[in-house]
């Protein structure tokens, strides 16, 4: 079932144009992975679907994004609560300079989710275990969340997406700071949390992209050349361009 259907989207920033007519559907509680060499446009495209784009003067999207049939676009769309139903995780582990547990509930007493300490107690503890780091740190949720490694601070940013429960989960190259033994974990987090999540993941590494994703979508010069299964695209795809990028090429 689709979650997202991007319709003719355009992107530009001043006068250069960084996406060109871009149609993409995105599969429900899938992982889908946006490839391409640095500024083919595959971030920009992964920002402008919680208008993270907006806070750039300089920056115009055109087109439109269904989520659920809505369109994000729109001037009426409240960017609060799109930004409730989708989480993002940046490239750099980024959390609060605050406890683990501020950390997490951060995120649903802004949103009003929870109406009793004992209520938010299960959040934090729920979202820790789903980004499999309640084990790690159930003994030190009152310590602050930057004295931890970079795989787990990593994990705390996923822990704090998840805990308001939101239905997509956006990922701009989550592992290219950590080391492999901390991606290989955020890997398999990946793929678990796509049982309950709609995954989409901007990588440089194509084995990441073979290795987590149901989908790949190949971006370049702000084009999306090609998008489909990653067993299509990686094994036998239609586009040369596609081709050669996968092979070691360019980019």
């Amino acid at each position: 079932m689709k979650k997202i259907n991007a319709k003719n989207v355009n992107v530009a920033y001043g006068s250069k144009q960084a996406l060109f007519d871009i149609n993409i559907d995105i599969e429900e509680k899938q992982v889908t992975a946006l490839i391409g060499p640095s500024g083919c446009g595959k971030s920009t495209f992964l920002r402008c679907l919680n208008r993270m784009n907006d806070v750039i003067d300089i920056c115009k999207v055109t087109g439109e994004i269904y989520i659920n049939d809505f369109n994000i676009l729109d001037k009426d769309c409240d960017v609060v609560r799109l930004r409730e139903k989708i989480g993002m995780v940046f490239q750099k582990p980024n959390p609060f300079p605050k406890t683990i547990y501020e950390n997490i509930a951060y995120g649903p007493t802004i949103h009003g989710m929870t109406q009793s300490k004992e209520e938010m107690d299960e959040v934090v503890e729920t979202s820790l275990k789903k980004a499999a780091l309640w084990n790690e740190v159930k003994d030190r949720l009152h310590e602050v969340g930057t004295g931890l490694s970079g795989g787990q601070q990593q994990r705390l940013c996923i822990a704090r997406a998840i805990s308001v429960r939101p239905e997509v989960i956006l990922m701009d190259e989550p592992c290219s700071a950590l080391d492999p033994i901390a991606t290989a974990q955020i890997e398999e987090l990946i793929d678990e949390l796509k049982n309950e999540h709609t995954i989409i993941i901007v990588t440089h590494s194509m084995a990441q992209a073979a290795r987590v994703s149901q989908n790949t979508g190949f971006f370049h010069l702000g084009n999306l050349i090609e998008y489909g299964s990653t067993d299509k695209i990686f094994k036998n795809p239609e586009n040369q361009k596609t081709q050669d990028y996968i092979t070691g090429r360019f980019g």
